[in-house]
């Protein structure tokens, strides 16, 4: 069995040195250009393969490599989706044509979205794998600019088994970005409670601190308009919203200390400004 997959597999090898020694002595080879190619699907493939799938998979796989280093051929992408799909429908659990065939769509020929699907179907097919929507993640969020599935496809990859803590801190940061901070806050307080390692310690502490403060800038900017209303001018000091009746307590930053307050103005700052949104 081993003789006949190893005879089949040079085989296929040969035939394609043949084919391709023939297209080279035909063409002009670094002219720009276009190419028709055509697939069975992967269940007609399956059928085809006489048990050899995987086989068949890395063979499509190599090939498909060299086919995308041919930058001149300028069409090549119109059949990206279909090739990728039929090696891994061939070989579902083979993990590198999910890998690499995102990494050309999405940072050579720019179809992120492609790249997402190919990698989800990855996800779908490994289930305990977490890279494949963690890439996808970072698609999303550093490509699409799209951080609501960003966030869905963070989540999903910190559930999966051994996901590194990187991961549900790419997910906490996307649910703050989004500006919701209550949920944003609840993640990164379990994220600082279990944390085991000093970098996820102090990722933990930043968000804290930000979301804290952009929390309570919500409430003084309130009581601060409230306070206006009532009183024709801006308070004093942040003291005064308190002793006036309009909030109980005076919030304070998450390291316990006074908000720095300017009365002409009525802002309010932190003695920290973590500007990640005002990056995105």
């Amino acid at each position: 069995m081993q003789a006949k997959t190893i005879a089949l597999f040079m085989a296929l090898i040969l035939t394609a040195g043949a084919l391709q020694f023939h297209y080279d002595t035909q063409v002009e080879y670094f002219a720009e250009r276009q190419a028709f190619v055509t697939l069975p699907d992967g269940k007609t493939l399956k059928v085809l393969s006489f048990g050899y799938r995987n086989l068949v998979a890395d063979f499509l796989f190599i090939w498909a490599i060299q086919f995308y280093s041919a930058t001149h051929i300028t069409n090549r992408f119109d059949y990206i989706e279909n090739i990728f799909d039929v090696i891994t429908d061939l070989n579902p659990r083979f993990k590198a044509p999910y890998l690499v065939g995102s990494w050309i769509m999405g940072l050579e020929g720019g179809r992120y979205r492609m790249a997402i699907r190919l990698l989800e179907k990855g996800a779908r097919n490994n289930p305990e794998e977490w890279i494949f929507e963690y890439d996808a993640g970072f698609y999303a969020y550093r490509d699409l600019k799209d951080l609501e599935l960003a966030e869905k496809l963070f989540k999903q990859a910190a559930e999966r088994p051994n996901a590194p803590p990187l991961i549900r801190r790419k997910w906490a940061h996307m649910v703050y970005m989004q500006d919701n901070l209550d949920y944003a806050f609840r993640l990164w307080k379990e994220i600082e409670r279990s944390a085991d390692d000093q970098l996820s310690r102090d990722s933990a502490f930043h968000h804290l601190y930000q979301i804290d403060f952009e929390r309570d800038k919500q409430l003084l900017k309130r009581a601060i308009g409230e306070f206006r209303r009532r009183f024709g001018r801006n308070p004093a000091e942040l003291a005064e919203l308190r002793v006036r009746g309009i909030l109980k307590e005076i919030p304070r930053d998450y390291q316990g200390r006074d908000y720095r307050y300017d009365p002409e103005s009525g802002t309010i700052k932190a003695r920290r400004n973590y500007k990640w949104k005002s990056s995105y």
